[in-house]
């Protein structure tokens, strides 16, 4: 019998949980499961994700925010919402759980993001649950690429700090996800008419945000389909959405 070894569960332990902004939490493992399974050179690559699965709880996905060779550690960014006060969810143990708490994980997988060697500027757009992802991706990148980010975040007090080798710079908006997430979508448009060259998107988010800011790649700016990596993490007024 073939085992696939992405499916196949590690044991973690909590070395340190925070709050980094005001809706998100960043929980530490560590753990000798972990120590060798960091041995895999898919963690490294950009948006690589695993299958969080806590005690009791049906797994989701999550991207690996930081990997620390040195301390044979990771951390992943937690998006807190008020329903995380309930416990038999991912977010509800994440919001909860101390050091010394034990959590499985799967993977890792593949983020969907390979950057193209004729890529000169990324347009990279993502919601907060999807910001994990897209800050690992920026950060990967090398010198040469102009790098112009789209964030949509709950608060002003959501945004993070980016450092990256590239030419980086970002926009960021504030309001959950509704209709006015595209309010102002003007100076995002002038931000586009900018880039000049080969290029590729990234965009991740709510589903039907996604779609539309695909559906504009594919259907004003004429980019091919391959140019353009886009997921719904998630889709407003569904509980277990997948895309």
């Amino acid at each position: 019998m073939i085992i696939d070894k992405q499916k196949q569960q590690i044991s973690c332990i909590v070395l340190s949980a925070q709050m980094i902004t005001t809706h998100m939490r960043r929980i530490v493992l560590g753990g000798p499961e972990l120590s060798a399974w960091l041995a895999n050179s898919a963690v490294q690559a950009a948006a690589a994700w695993v299958k969080v699965f806590p005690p009791g709880v049906k797994g989701r996905a999550y991207t690996l925010r930081e990997i620390d060779d040195e301390k044979s550690t990771m951390s992943i960014d937690f998006v807190m919402h008020g329903e995380d006060a309930k416990t038999d969810t991912v977010s509800g143990w994440a919001r909860h759980c101390v050091p010394g708490d034990c959590v499985n994980i799967a993977g890792p997988r593949s983020g969907g993001f390979e950057l193209d060697p004729s890529t000169e500027w990324l347009w990279i757009a993502a919601d907060l649950t999807a910001l994990p992802a897209a800050i690992r991706i920026i950060e990967s990148l090398p010198a040469h690429i102009n790098v112009c980010g789209f964030f949509v975040v709950d608060a002003l007090t959501d945004k993070q700090e980016i450092h990256t080798p590239a030419k980086f710079k970002a926009r960021w908006r504030t309001l959950a996800i509704r209709p006015e997430m595209n309010a102002n979508r003007n100076y995002i448009i002038k931000d586009i008419q900018a880039l000049h060259g080969n290029g590729q998107v990234w965009i991740a988010g709510e589903a039907r945000w996604v779609k539309s800011w695909r559906a504009f790649w594919m259907d004003s700016k004429n980019l091919a389909a391959n140019k353009i990596s886009s997921k719904g993490y998630w889709k407003l007024g569904e509980n277990d959405y997948r895309d």
